[in-house]
């Protein structure tokens, strides 16, 4: 069976948008010429892939589980692409990394930096977001490699994990304030105060739940929950809101007052984040040389925040 690559863009884009209208205006084909492309591709696969209504068209038992192979297909087929590329000198080469948010300020600027330097005219490309979402950005062959979480990666035979790094997770609010008055606090103390977390699934959301389970205390109901760490920590730094966060994910802030972390009587909680990578797939140039310089960021350091970040060996 031969699979044509611009009939699997075409159905990833329907898939998409969930319209023959709306997906042949983004990809600049008549809806005639769209369908008609659709339809061979079913034929090819011997199933429906859409189901079509008035409203639109929805995908299919056989459509949507179809949709992860195209993915991996287009990816893959991108990648044989700039590979010979590279071996005709026609391109330096692209590097797609993902990372978790609450690492991407701290991390990735002296990457950016030092890889553009050694190789201007490589590209570099970010996606952040939560483990588990970088964990499916990697099966289906959107990003190189992620620091992430290897947690939920444990069960997928696919993906290759590697320790990149540990660090501590505290508890943060604003300078001044109140429950700083009196120095350390009790965790109880926290209690009393509105909380902003990370949307659930989140690994911040379960390091502060198993806190508080530990001192034999529920966890404190969120008055907000955000899915961008940027307007997380503006909150907390304009209001009596609490939050918690990894090292990295303050320590700019702290630097600038405009966070701390707040003293609280428990065990010191700790996140481990990895490099996890496609097992089958070598990186290319690119990616390797972004990785290599990652590394180099991630090396012992001194600084409040920055010296609770411990690395591990590659």
């Amino acid at each position: 069976m031969d699979l044509n690559l611009r009939e699997i863009s075409y159905f990833l884009k329907v898939a998409e948008l969930g319209s023959l209208g709306s997906a042949a205006a983004a990809l600049a084909v008549s809806q005639p010429a769209l369908s008609r492309a659709l339809k061979r591709l079913e034929d090819r696969l011997g199933g429906e892939l859409f189901v079509r209504h008035t409203l639109g068209m929805d995908l299919t038992a056989f459509g949507d589980a179809f949709v992860p192979h195209a993915r991996i297909l287009r990816a893959d087929a991108n990648r044989t692409i700039e590979d010979l590329n590279l071996l005709k000198g026609a391109a330096r080469g692209v590097a797609r990394i993902g990372i978790v948010p609450s690492a991407a300020s701290y991390l990735l600027p002296p990457v950016f930096d030092n890889a553009l330097r050694k190789s201007p005219d490589i590209q570099i490309h970010v996606v952040e977001a939560a483990s588990s979402q970088l964990v499916a950005e990697l099966e289906y062959g959107n990003v190189d490699f992620a620091i992430a979480s290897a947690m939920p990666a444990q069960n997928s035979e696919s993906i290759a994990a590697t320790d990149l790094l540990r660090e501590q997770m505290f508890v943060v609010g604003r300078p001044g304030h109140p429950i700083t008055a009196a120095g350390r606090c009790a965790i109880a103390d926290l209690l009393a105060y509105p909380w902003i977390v990370p949307e659930k699934g989140n690994a911040i959301l379960l390091k502060l739940r198993r806190m508080f389970l530990r001192a034999g205390m529920e966890p404190p109901r969120a008055s907000v929950s955000a899915n961008s760490v940027h307007t997380l920590k503006l909150t907390v730094a304009s209001s009596d809101f609490l939050t918690m966060l990894p090292a990295m994910g303050f320590r700019r802030e702290e630097e600038s007052g405009l966070l701390q972390s707040i003293d609280v009587n428990v065990p010191a909680a700790f996140r481990d984040l990895s490099v996890l990578r496609r097992a089958a797939r070598p990186l290319l140039p690119a990616a390797t040389l972004v990785l290599s310089e990652l590394r180099k960021v991630v090396a012992p350091a001194t600084g409040s925040v920055q010296s609770l970040i411990k690395p591990t060996a590659p």
